[in-house]
């Protein structure tokens, strides 16, 4: 990695200990409020406390908790003393939870939800806030992490049943903030960000470094306020927010109610989503709810930081067709669209879209064969490349988003692989075999609906063999996953290849 990466990550530190020498607020979550000063010397406690009782063991911290004011001061103090972190949020079944425990293990578990492992390692709520307050100085940069480690790993669902951990190194990082800098960058004084993406996924990384870096205020949405519309909009009339980062899933809550307006947020300069498809259909609404406010339309992987492409979407724009375009790569990045040979396609063909740059990850963590396949060395730019597995094509620059080319999909924000719910659910009693398709909402998934073939009849209707189901999956993946309806078979449908037909089962639907 570059110099210029460990100069960035090494300024984002500088910035959040230059940001702390002033009175501003760095995170309101409810009635709680954190000041960049105390951020500043709880991250510095955290990093002493690492330092002090790990010493040269440099792996990585897991963090369980959602949106609690310790997380940042502990993400911030790991890197600070020279090491990697792991979000695990609370929606995570404890299974899972458990999985990524064994397959990580981590120098340390901070707890702060009663996780209740049984573990050495493990830091619970109280004896964290202990730490936290303790008084301490700077920690000098040499123990800073460096470009090439692994400033966070995130797990993301896989088509095993297995949970992976894409590890994004500093010097990634530092190459997300130069590619959306003129996407984000703002003249506006004392700016907010809004904080509603659980830490566990990888858009909050726009708040938390982006945000954080240029002394924002994160105002943060937790996941009771955005399961109630009432508190919902008593947050945004209050949150004051410039910079609106979200999944179209968060709008689409939004746009029924015509509250949902230009008074609502009368500061807002520009809403980014990203994470799933948006849809002709919200676009339109947005530019009609806030006629004089950018909308932009980003797209990234896990893989390749969060963010590689936007565009501006206006009534022009859409007027092209076919449909919203996921935008023009970040000049740090070169992307192309691939055909079977891996041949570079011309403009308009589609293909699998390929990306190459230094925002793309070392790799899944412990899985050389997923590396392999996944990513490769660019021979143009001689950087590192990923293969997204998104079929797309390119119009006038710009890259269009047609759907996946395996079974994953992005449902309200998270990436889900169906053989991952579907290996989940013959792990179940009474489950020989199991399908999961998307339902589609305007062109995009809406929710899951699974199809399973019983071992034996179990008796019970519809309705109660789907509520069992998913309370029972409940307890093996976490609630974005659990199909809405489950639908037993007397028997599958079968292609050619003897595999289950998932088109036939589409049609009933």
């Amino acid at each position: 990695m570059s110099a210029g990466g460990r100069e960035s990550i090494m300024q984002f530190l500088e910035k959040l200990a230059a940001w702390a020498q002033t009175d501003r607020t760095a995170i309101v979550y409810g009635e709680e409020r954190l000041r960049y000063a105390e951020l500043e010397a709880r991250s510095n406690a955290f990093a002493h406390w690492l330092l002090r009782t790990l010493g040269d063991d440099r792996s990585p911290v897991l963090l369980y908790g959602h949106k609690e004011l310790a997380l940042p001061a502990c993400m911030f103090g790991a890197l600070k003393a020279g090491r990697g972190y792991v979000p695990v949020d609370t929606s995570f079944p404890p299974e899972r939870v458990r999985q990524i425990v064994e397959e990580l293990r981590p120098a340390l578990i901070v707890d702060l939800c009663g996780l209740g492992l049984e573990d050495g390692r493990v830091l619970s709520a109280g004896e964290l806030e202990e730490i936290l307050h303790a008084d301490s100085e700077p920690v000098p940069p040499s123990f800073w992490i460096r470009p090439e480690q692994a400033a966070y790993i995130l797990f993301t669902s896989g088509s095993t049943g297995r949970a992976k951990g894409v590890q994004v190194s500093a010097g990634n990082i530092a190459a997300f903030l130069e590619g959306v800098a003129p996407w984000f960058d703002s003249e506006t004084e004392n700016g907010v960000i809004l904080n509603e993406i659980s830490y566990s996924f990888d858009v909050s990384v726009c708040a938390l470094y982006y945000g954080l870096g240029h002394g924002m205020l994160l105002y943060t949405l937790d996941r009771q306020t955005l399961s109630d519309p009432k508190r919902l909009f008593e947050a945004l009339a209050a949150s004051g927010v410039t910079l609106w980062v979200s999944t179209p899933s968060l709008a689409e809550l939004c746009v029924p109610s015509e509250r949902f307006s230009r008074a609502l947020l009368p500061r807002v300069e520009r809403f980014v989503f990203c994470g799933e498809v948006l849809t002709e259909k919200l676009s339109r609404q947005m530019l009609e709810r806030f006629p004089d406010v950018q909308l932009i339309n980003a797209y990234g992987p896990t893989e390749a930081t969060v963010l590689v492409t936007a565009a501006r979407v206006t009534e022009e724009l859409l007027a092209e067709g076919p449909s919203v375009p996921i935008g023009a790569p970040f000049s740090p990045v070169r992307a192309w669209i691939a055909g079977p040979e891996g041949e570079e396609l011309p403009e308009g063909e589609e293909g699998e879209l390929l990306l190459a740059g230094d925002c793309v990850s070392p790799g899944y963590l412990f899985r050389p064969e997923l590396n392999a396949r996944a990513f490769f060395t660019d021979p143009v730019s001689g950087k590192r490349g990923y293969r997204t597995g998104d079929l797309c094509f390119i119009k006038n620059g710009l890259v269009y988003y047609c759907g996946r080319l395996d079974g994953q999909v992005k449902l309200n924000g998270f990436r889900v692989e169906l053989e991952d719910v579907e290996n989940n659910l013959v792990k179940l009693p009474n489950i020989a075999r199991a399908a999961v398709l998307p339902v589609l909402t305007d062109g995009k998934p809406s929710s899951l609906t699974a199809f399973v073939l019983l071992e034996a009849p179990d008796g019970l209707s519809s309705l109660k063999r789907t509520q069992r189901l998913r309370a029972a999956l409940g307890e093996l993946v976490p609630s974005y996953m659990i199909p809405r309806r489950i639908v037993a078979v007397d028997a599958f449908p079968l292609n050619t290849n003897g595999k289950i037909d998932k088109k036939a089962l589409a049609a009933l639907l």
